[in-house]
């Protein structure tokens, strides 16, 4: 039975401590620049504009799919499964 055991072993979640470790400690040396700093704020402004557009091409993409499976439902039919779906 504890063969069976499923988790993410000591060593894994040491070296990633590590990295995660690391990477902040990089992070807090970039960022004490002034310069670095505002080319990160840049990024980040960027990264939050291409977020935006992609949400709402995948709300725009869920909604239409919403709207085939309505089209797709038998008249007349079960009238609970079309209530629920819209």
């Amino acid at each position: 039975m504890a063969d069976d055991k499923k988790g993410v072993s000591p060593l894994a979640t040491g070296v990633m401590g590590a990295v995660v470790g690391a990477a902040a400690a990089a992070a807090a040396i970039a960022l004490s620049d002034e310069k670095n700093r505002k080319k990160a704020e840049g990024v980040l402004k960027d990264l939050q504009k291409q977020g935006d557009k992609v949400l709402k091409e995948i709300s725009k993409r869920a909604l239409e799919l919403k709207d085939m499976g309505v089209k797709a439902l038998p008249k007349g039919g079960n009238k609970k499964v079309a209530k629920k779906a819209k």
